[in-house]
């Protein structure tokens, strides 16, 4: 079967491959940022914030880092680098706020006093795409210093994120892009 061309078997059109693969694309990088998502509210967050989670903040934003440089070197040799870029940029953004979030809601879990209120997962969500866009605080900000040092990491991770990892991305098409023409 080809792109819109009636299909001599059954007698009807087939849809255009460009649109199942966004479809497909759309559906998998929906699966994965629920999956996160769903994991987020379900892993167990019931010890108090310390070293080995501070470690482990590290560790996964270390693991995030590589995500993006695997997700990039895909985008290049894509044979559809823009969509993979969408799916690159959904699958590395969504783990970074959702590790953030953690971290938040295990602060406020080892020191009530971390944050102006008590953080649900939602409000500790919440408040990392807050700080993330930008839009500012009122109802939750960081009280402690302690807590203020983990969103200001958030804050230049944010930057690096958009900036950076934004050009790496949209350099990638442009490779990606090329190499199809070649």
């Amino acid at each position: 079967m080809t792109q819109g061309v009636p299909d001599p078997e059954s007698g009807s059109s087939s849809p255009p491959a460009g649109r199942l693969l966004v479809l497909r694309t759309a559906a998998r990088t929906l699966a994965v940022i629920a999956g996160l998502v769903v994991a987020y509210y379900k892993l167990p967050m019931d010890k108090p914030f310390d070293g080995a989670y501070a470690v482990g903040l590290v560790l996964g934003l270390v693991g995030v880092a590589v995500l993006l440089a695997w997700q990039i070197r895909g985008i290049v040799n894509s044979p559809h680098p823009r969509l993979r870029a969408v799916d690159a940029l959904a699958s590395t953004l969504t783990p970074f706020l959702l590790i953030y979030a953690a971290a938040y809601y295990l602060m406020e879990r080892s020191n009530p006093a971390d944050f102006t209120q008590l953080l649900t997962r939602t409000d500790a969500l919440y408040f990392t795409v807050t700080t993330f866009s930008t839009v500012g605080f009122g109802d939750i900000t960081a009280h402690t210093e302690a807590a203020r040092v983990i969103v200001i990491t958030q804050m230049i991770g944010d930057l690096l994120l958009v900036g950076l990892a934004a050009r790496v991305v949209v350099g990638a098409v442009q490779e990606g892009m090329r190499r199809r023409v070649e």
